[in-house]
């Protein structure tokens, strides 16, 4: 899926055919192990000392590019990762932006950047997990990334303790700046559809994401009506009581969900599953999984 960008009336302020970002570290980044079920808490309002008592960064070395992701794409970035148990903070929607804490041009006083921040300042930097997933998740919706992941060459010297997502062109991994990789959000919608919670639609094909979509598709009359991996695994998938039976209710349920399915994979939404669904399905499945 791509995105047209949106450009915001601050942006043509910048000179030339590049912006300079910087973004301001604000908090510690505390990760928890990948793959664990994360713990979703309250969300913390973003810790802040003041623009007087923050040094602004400079910009940066290099310029960053044109914005190629839309904010709507940010937006849903940032929806999971504040689910996820993140505290997003430096972007309008989510507390303000800092003033005097990023230079003039930057991408956060128009809502096109934001800080990822996660557990108390002053984390230990060994606990980097969580952020590698959310570099993960950003990657697949070909957001901009900078964060000291592997290094500290260039703009990732100053995003050591927090993770910076914008819409740019590029990313900073740690080595330098590198191009953003392309994204889409198919694979989160997909998630939508199969009932996940908020903190797990996170754009990626995993095992759990292949099963409740592949046991939506076995449910079908066009596959027999079969459950491979159970009954109550096909419920929660299309989003009634996992109660173990299969009737009226969940068929209802089951042919709602398929016609969602339609609707992210780009066929008619005729609620039956069939030979067009079928290989639009396996397509898209076989593209991101």
């Amino acid at each position: 899926m791509s995105s047209r960008p949106t450009v915001p009336a601050r942006a043509h302020r910048a000179a030339g055919p590049h912006r300079r970002l910087a973004a301001a570290g604000v908090c510690a980044v505390l990760l928890a192990p990948l793959g664990a079920t994360p713990v979703v808490a309250t969300p913390q309002a973003p810790e802040r000392s003041g623009a007087a008592a923050r040094p602004a960064e400079g910009p940066l070395a290099l310029g960053i590019g044109r914005q190629k992701s839309s904010s709507t794409m940010l937006r849903h970035y940032l929806s999971w990762a504040r689910a996820y148990g993140f505290r997003v903070s430096e972007h309008p929607s989510y507390g303000g932006v800092t003033r005097g804490a990023h230079s003039k041009n930057s991408w956060h006083y128009d809502g096109l950047a934001a800080d990822l921040n996660y557990g108390p300042a002053g984390a230990p930097s060994s606990e980097r997990t969580r952020a590698r997933t959310a570099i993960k998740v950003a990657d697949s919706m070909g957001l901009g990334v900078i964060y000291a992941r592997d290094g500290t060459v260039g703009s990732a010297a100053s995003h050591r303790n927090h993770v910076h997502v914008d819409v740019g062109t590029t990313s900073n991994y740690g080595r330098g700046t590198v191009l953003a990789p392309a994204g889409s959000r198919t694979t989160q919608r997909l998630q939508q559809v199969a009932h996940f919670p908020l903190a797990q639609r996170d754009n990626l094909w995993g095992p759990s994401t292949d099963q409740r979509l592949q046991a939506i598709r076995a449910a079908s009359r066009m596959h027999g009506g079969k459950f491979p991996y159970g009954v109550k695994t096909a419920q929660r998938a299309v989003g009634v009581t996992a109660d173990g039976k299969w009737g009226p209710k969940s068929r209802a349920a089951h042919d709602k969900a398929v016609a969602a399915l339609q609707r992210v994979v780009g066929v008619s939404a005729t609620g039956t599953w069939g030979p067009a669904t079928e290989s639009k399905y396996l397509s898209v499945r076989k593209k991101l999984r």
